[in-house]
């Protein structure tokens, strides 16, 4: 099984500036470049509250797992 590659900008937000409430948001890109040049744009190559890297590669893994039969009535 060969993992999917893509990388993640972590994005935090302040929806109302009379609350200290933060959103958090997940966004995924495929290539690199895209992923630093959208987190320079909002100025947040690094996560403000933490202060990691964002857009770091992040290996996915898709498994397929089969779905179990109903038992027979006569089995109930």
């Amino acid at each position: 099984m060969k993992p999917v590659m893509f990388y993640v900008l972590y994005l935090i937000t302040l929806p109302d500036i009379e609350i200290a409430d933060h959103a958090m948001h997940r966004l995924v890109f495929s290539y690199k470049e895209d992923c630093i040049e959208m987190a320079q744009q909002l100025r947040q190559l690094k996560d403000p509250i933490i202060g990691k890297n964002n857009c770091v590669e992040v290996e996915n893994y898709e498994i397929a797992v089969r779905i179990p039969l109903r038992k027979p009535k006569e089995m109930l």
